[in-house]
Order: C-alpha cells, then structure tokens, then sequence
C-alpha cells in the first residue's frame, strides 16, 4: 500500500473500531452509569444448548449479576444476586430458550443496592478505557426434528374362493390424487 491508499484505510478503520465500540456500549443495555474497576471480568466458551448459558468464570469486586444478552444486545438473561468475588460455572437461564445457534455475550453488572436486576439502573462494569467488560460465545442449539407419523399398513383377509391375495402395502393412489386423476379424466373426455 501507499501512502495515498493507506491513510484513508485507516481513518476507515477507526471509523469502524469507534462504531462497534460504541455499538457494544450500548448493547451492554441503557444503564445509567457504569462502575469502572479494573479487577472485574467475564469469561464465557462456546457451548450447546437453548435453555441456559453457562459463563466460566466472572469477577464482581462489589457484587452484581452476571447478564447474557444477544448479539442485538437485548438481554436473554440474568443470574441471581451474587456477593462480591469470583464465580466459576454460573449458569444463566436464558428466557425465551434460543430458537437458533447464535452469539451471545456475557457481561458484568454491578448493583444499585435492590439486589434485582434493572438493566436501566444497574451499572455495567467497564475496564480502565471506560469500555464494557464482556465476553462473547457462539451456542450452538441441536436442531430437533419433529417425528412425523407414517401410515402403516394392515394385512386384510383374503377374499374367499379366490385363492389371490391382496397386498395393501406399497405405493399406490391416496384419495386426493384419485380425485385429481378423476377429474383430469373428465376434462380430457370433454375434449
């Protein structure tokens, strides 16, 4: 690169890094303040699962909660008041379950002393440079396959005197495609 192209790719590239540092500013939520402390962390891995989110490790030097949100950043869910300190394997269940595999982030919030989380009054804990303190992991959710009920066939007695058998199992005509045959019949019977 030279200087001509070099110099507008990085005033493009701060224009990117300001927007999703601001971006994830306030998909942290619309606290009102935020508790800056340097000793505050969150750590979540990639995992399976709908139901709930299990963050690996959080840090909360004056106690709070520990929030899952979405990559939108619309809050899936919270954890219980915790006390001040460090917290290994905190499950948050997450409301409504996910309906697809997707990223979500892990943050730190501290209390604003009702020990029940308001995303609106609860400060998100900020490193040094003011910025959240968040993790982010990709679930993955199974996909469930709805069992679809198949028709089974039924062996039926043997006409008497016959001596031929009837199988009723195998491909054959449903009613509906009769109706349409019927009907295609007639049309060209008119012609």
């Amino acid at each position: 690169m030279n200087a001509r192209t070099t110099l507008p790719a990085l005033a493009l590239l701060s224009v990117l890094v300001g927007a999703v540092a601001l971006a994830g500013g306030l998909a942290a939520g619309t606290a009102t303040a935020q508790t800056a402390n340097a000793t505050a962390d969150v750590s979540v891995d990639d995992q399976s699962g709908a139901a709930s989110v299990v963050v690996e490790s959080a840090t909360l030097p004056d106690g709070g909660f520990v929030v899952v949100s979405n990559a939108s950043g619309g809050v899936v869910g919270t954890s219980e008041y915790l006390e001040a300190g460090t917290y290994e394997d905190v499950t948050v269940e997450v409301s409504p379950e996910l309906a697809r595999s997707q990223v979500v982030i892990g943050q730190v919030y501290a209390n604003n002393g009702t020990e029940s989380f308001n995303a609106s009054a609860d400060p998100v804990y900020t490193n040094d440079n003011g910025q959240p303190i968040g993790d982010t992991a990709y679930v993955t959710v199974e996909s469930t396959e709805t069992a679809t009920a198949t028709a089974t066939a039924t062996a039926t007695a043997e006409p008497t005197g016959t001596g031929a058998s009837t199988e009723t199992s195998g491909p054959g005509f449903g009613v509906a495609t009769a109706l349409v045959a019927i009907a295609g019949a007639a049309l060209l019977a008119r012609r």
